[in-house]
Order: structure tokens, then sequence, then C-alpha cells
């Protein structure tokens, strides 16, 4: 996130829940029964901004459960804090999580209406991944609308990674720059992306091919959707 991002969500985050008009109870709830949230898991959501997940997570993981928000801008924090800050199974954090490493592993990411504000998304993911992922957990990107609503908003920004691709575009890149990824669903009212890590047998397997018919000097671990 750029300083001047970090401005305007520190500026304007005592009025972003009454201008959030898509991020409904029913489309949230919907989002989270397609990706699916188990009592008891350990979620992280990065860029919890005024903490319009939270409250859904914290019913859906229970008291055995977590939810583990994390913003760059206080003023978003603020305002997560004095809804959500009296729900046992939460806890709120400032963090720069591309900046540094995070500590702990999770069943589950949510990175919601996150992913145009990443500097170094691919970097970032891969490093999640690795470190910060349980054995079956996911990093979900997602949005309550479809790619075209999203560019709309953030049309006056000419940086590439301020544009949001296609999932099916996006789950290319993400494989070129060896991430495991797919489309779980994108229409105009729901974005949903998963990235995972790769299954160490397909892992093995695709070395060893890889090994065979790609030059050493342009190999990149490719990864099979």
């Amino acid at each position: 996130m750029t300083s001047e991002e970090l401005k305007f969500f520190d500026n304007i985050a005592s009025k972003w829940d009454s201008m959030e008009h898509r991020s409904t109870p029913a489309k949230i709830n919907e989002i989270l029964d397609i990706v699916g949230v188990g009592e008891g898991w350990d979620v992280l959501d990065l860029g919890t901004g005024t903490g319009v997940l939270v409250p859904y997570l914290s019913e859906r993981v229970g008291p055995k459960g977590s939810v583990l928000g994390i913003d760059l801008s206080d003023g978003m924090l603020r305002e997560a804090r004095r809804k959500y800050g009296n729900l046992g199974n939460v806890m709120f954090e400032k963090r720069d999580f591309e900046a540094s490493p995070l500590p702990g592993r999770y069943d589950l990411i949510m990175m919601y209406c996150v992913y145009p504000h990443l500097q170094r998304p691919y970097e970032t993911l891969g490093r999640l991944v690795e470190d910060n992922l349980k054995p079956g957990g996911r990093i979900i990107i997602g949005f309550p609308s479809d790619e075209k609503f999203i560019n709309s908003i953030h049309a006056e920004k000419k940086v590439d990674h301020d544009h949001l691709p296609q999932a099916d575009i996006l789950t290319l890149r993400f494989a070129v720059n060896c991430l495991h990824s797919r489309k779980i669903v994108a229409d105009e009212g729901k974005y949903l992306v998963e990235v995972y890590p790769e299954d160490e047998c397909v892992r093995e397997v695709t070395k060893r091919i890889a090994s065979e018919i790609i030059p050493e000097q342009s190999r990149c671990e490719v990864k099979v959707s």
C-alpha cells in the first residue's frame, strides 16, 4: 500500500461503512458459504479495514477458533476495534504484511478487497503460502463484485497492480510466477480466487518433468493446475 493510499484510508475510515454498499450481510455470508469456514479454524483477515468480515468469521470459527485482523491504517483499525474489540475470539494488529514476515499459521487467509493494493503481490502471496498456511490451508482473494466494478474504482490509477484482471487471467499470472491457484467463481456479484500450496506428490512429479524438458537456465518450478 502506498503512502497516499494509507492516508486516504485513514481519513475516510469513519465514513467507510456508510459508503460500502456491496458487502451486505447476505453477500458476505454467500461468499463465506462458498469459501467454507470451519469451526475451530484459525483465520487471518489481511487488510481487515473496519472489520467487514470479522463478525461473520468470528461466528463461524466459534470459541475454539480465532480471527486475527491485520491492517496498516490506524483509522481503519480504530473503527474495527470499536465495533468488534469485545469479541472473545478476535484480535487486531497493525502490521505491514508485505514489508515483513507474519508469525503463525492459519487454516484460512482472507484477502477481501485487498489485492489491487498489494505492491508485490506474487512475492507476498508466495511467502504467505510458504510461511503462514497450515496443512490444507488456503488463501482467498475475494471481492463482492466483478473485476469491472473494482477497476472502475481504481480507474484513475496507472500502476499495473491496481488493475484487477479477469479471474482466469489472474490464475495464469500466478502460474507464471510459480503460484498454485484456481478460480472458484467469477460473476457480476462475486470474484473468488484460491491460492494454495502445491501437493507434494505433484511437486515432485512436476520437478522431474521440468528437469527433462526445460533448460536449467530458464527453469521455474512449473505449477500444475
